[in-house]
């Protein structure tokens, strides 16, 4: 029979042990969790890019509880590409997640509008110009 003291010890003796192994089995498990998101990431880009072409760029996170959330910002100013790329979306989902309400959702965001820059060859031109310099010392 074991006693109190030895009890104590063997304890302590397998308490880091323990630790490790709930570590490594939690990161294992968040390591699945971010492949699955990558996979699921993957498969709307491609439902996507294959419909309208590479006009989107959503990202997949998995929420708790299971649920499944799709950011895509779109360009709101054309409401028909908004919705082809809202079926294309709905269409990148397995049936099975499709069925169950709740299952995922999908959150529009404004697209950012291109602005561009003018050449850094015209910006020092003009700095110039006006006796500046473009030099930060």
């Amino acid at each position: 029979m074991v006693g109190l003291h030895e009890g104590v010890a063997l304890g302590t003796a397998l308490l880091p042990i323990a630790l490790m192994v709930a570590a490594l089995l939690f990161m294992e498990r968040r390591a699945r969790l971010r492949l699955a998101e990558c996979a699921r990431q993957v498969a709307v880009t491609d439902a996507i890019h294959g419909e309208l072409g590479a006009i989107v760029s959503p990202v997949v996170r998995r929420r708790l509880g299971g649920r499944w959330q799709l950011v895509i910002p779109v360009p709101f100013d054309d409401l028909d590409s908004v919705g082809r790329v809202v079926r294309a979306a709905y269409r990148g989902f397995d049936a099975p997640e499709r069925a169950v309400p709740g299952r995922f959702e999908i959150v529009l965001s404004p697209q950012v509008k291109f602005v561009p820059r003018r050449e850094r060859a015209a910006m020092g031109a003009t700095h110039r110009s006006r006796g500046e310099s473009v030099s930060w010392t």
